[in-house]
């Protein structure tokens, strides 16, 4: 999905509702993958526990209201689709909550493709390789049976920690050079070539 500027608006937003000024577009990005928590701790080192977690309540509050249906980058739907059609079990990791993430389904229609799905509310917040082998356990499946696929360094750090297959997306929030530096087996310029890449992997 790409929800990269309704996610950084919403933050800023939430940190001048608390008299606090907002972090820069960019070092918000930088955040994103993140857990809330965690990625306004990275913004503002020292910032307490409680203003911490009202900016966090704050922007939950902001995106929901705030937020449409989300745009989904071209061929996600129909690839998706196709893959599960395929027998490929879909999965979700990520630093939503369990409520953003059952938002971000239900307004994309995505929900019934996927056999599972963790959260960091739920399990340990990326770089953690938690929510990965609680899947791989959940679905009976070993590292080299699995691929992770992600556009932060978050999601292929977790995935290497995990000691599992791992690909990149070129057109996500981190560039590419910071993708390399974790291995992934290959990286989508779109998310259409995924098909025929992970029929090269088998």
């Amino acid at each position: 999905m790409d929800s990269e500027a309704a996610i950084v608006v919403a933050i800023g937003q939430a940190y001048l509702e608390e008299g606090l000024k907002a972090p820069a577009y960019e070092a918000i990005r930088e955040t994103i993958g993140l857990s809330l928590i965690e990625a306004v701790m990275l913004l503002t080192p020292g910032l307490d526990a409680e203003k911490c977690n009202r900016v966090a309540l704050g922007y939950r509050r902001i995106y929901s209201a705030r937020r449409s249906a989300p745009v989904l980058f071209p061929g996600v739907y129909e690839t998706l689709t196709a893959l599960r059609a395929a027998g490929y079990r879909l999965a979700v990791a990520t630093g939503k909550s369990q409520v953003g993430l059952r938002q971000a389904l239900d307004d994309t229609g995505l929900g019934g493709l996927f056999v599972t799905t963790r959260t960091a509310d739920c399990s340990e917040p990326k770089p953690s390789p938690k929510m990965l082998l609680e899947i791989m356990a959940e679905l009976e499946l070993g590292p080299d049976e699995a691929l992770m696929i992600g556009d932060t360094e978050y999601d292929l750090a977790m995935a290497q920690a995990a000691g599992m297959r791992r690909a990149g997306v070129s057109y996500g929030t981190h560039p590419v050079s910071r993708l390399l530096s974790f291995e992934p087996d290959f990286v989508l310029n779109h998310i259409r070539e995924l098909p025929e890449q992970l029929r090269m992997l088998n």
